[in-house]
């Protein structure tokens, strides 16, 4: 599947320029766009023992160079890159297999190497745990495509698809430290285990001028089948695309 999303991004690429004359310094720097958003990401199917945030706040940014399907620039077809940061806040950990660093046994039916979310205990050997915050963060680079169309308002509709590869994964834990000592620690945790690499699905973008509504529905869990919790987000947000 993977290996067929990629293929598709090169076919559609190739496909697109081939439609296209060979364009002038101008003509390029108008067809490139920049733009940022902010979302939130609603995480569908996470498990029923831990107690996920309502806000998951995340950013994304992005470069567009564009194909005209038709002469009068109302539908376009685009591909490009940029770099989303998706953020899980919830009350708990990650472990793997039969370790976690409470030291409390993992959900039933757990495998050696699967990972899994574990709430903290109230008290540890004795010393408080309280939890302050604790977030899953994952970095990816994207490679968006798909189709924009334009009206004569300045009303713009898009619809594509994006594909994007894992840069970075860790988690980030806020609370007490584990030596009874009672201050307040900030410890990240690199090198996740289990956190596909890949990741993909469509989205949709709604605006007028350089401001839209966007959302974009993941297609591949967070983990990779059989070694996690199978988790889905979607992303709902603005984009601001003031240079175009």
């Amino acid at each position: 599947m993977k290996r067929n999303l990629s293929l598709l991004i090169i076919f559609l690429a190739l496909a697109a320029s081939s439609y296209a004359q060979k364009p002038s310094a101008e003509s390029i720097r108008k067809r490139l766009s920049l733009g940022f958003g902010v979302f939130n990401d609603f995480w569908q199917k996470v498990p029923d023992s831990i107690n996920p945030k309502s806000l998951n706040r995340g950013v994304d940014v992005y470069i567009h160079y564009s194909f005209p399907l038709d002469k009068k620039g109302r539908a376009d077809f685009f591909i490009g890159g940029g770099l989303g940061a998706h953020n899980f806040y919830s009350q708990a950990l990650i472990g793997t297999g039969k370790y976690n660093i409470y030291e409390t046994l993992p959900p039933v039916g757990v495998s050696a190497n699967e990972s899994y979310f574990y709430n903290v205990p109230g008290t540890f050997k004795g010393a408080s745990t309280n939890l302050k915050k604790s977030k899953l963060a994952i970095t990816y680079l994207d490679i968006p495509f798909g189709f924009q169309f334009k009206t004569t308002s300045n009303a713009h509709f898009t619809l594509g698809f994006k594909v994007g590869w894992k840069l970075d994964a860790h988690t980030k834990y806020k609370g007490d430290a584990l030596d009874g000592s009672g201050y307040q620690v900030i410890e990240r945790l690199y090198k996740l285990r289990n956190i596909d690499n890949f990741h993909y699905g469509p989205y949709a973008v709604i605006g007028y001028k350089w401001i839209g509504a966007s959302v974009f529905y993941q297609l591949s869990s967070v983990f990779e089948k059989d070694l996690g919790p199978q988790i889905y987000p979607i992303s709902v947000g603005l984009v601001f695309q003031p240079f175009k």
